[in-house]
């Protein structure tokens, strides 16, 4: 299989914004997609994400893999310590891993998703 480029050209790739998983108070947290690309006959995808701020409660069922662009945040999974992210971290969730998200400064991330 070849290299597979995924580039992000301008904000107009970005999807409608959208409510974020649970949402968990006030502000409403929004987020939206952009280049999400499946990569064929591996079971796998990898795009970009992003989330304004407000906490929200999410479910990641695949194992995946992020790398903080820009913004900071934490995330508390059930029963475990609260992880404190910023711009530059990279994050690691292994299948069906369930918590808490608090976005403080918007959040881009990059992400890989192993199915």
């Amino acid at each position: 299989m070849s290299p597979v480029l995924i580039r992000l050209e301008n904000e107009a790739q970005f999807s409608a914004p959208e409510p974020a998983g649970l949402p968990v108070g006030e502000p409403l947290p929004m987020t939206r997609t952009a280049v999400h690309h499946d990569i064929a006959g591996q079971n796998v995808c990898s795009g970009f994400w992003e989330c304004s701020p407000g906490r929200l409660r999410r479910a990641i069922m695949q194992a995946e893999f992020s790398y903080i662009i820009e913004g900071k945040g934490s995330f508390t999974p059930e029963g475990g310590e609260t992880l404190h992210f910023k711009a530059g971290d990279s994050l690691y969730f292994a299948a069906n891993t369930q918590g808490e998200w608090e976005i403080i400064e918007k959040v881009r991330k990059t992400y890989f998703i192993l199915g």
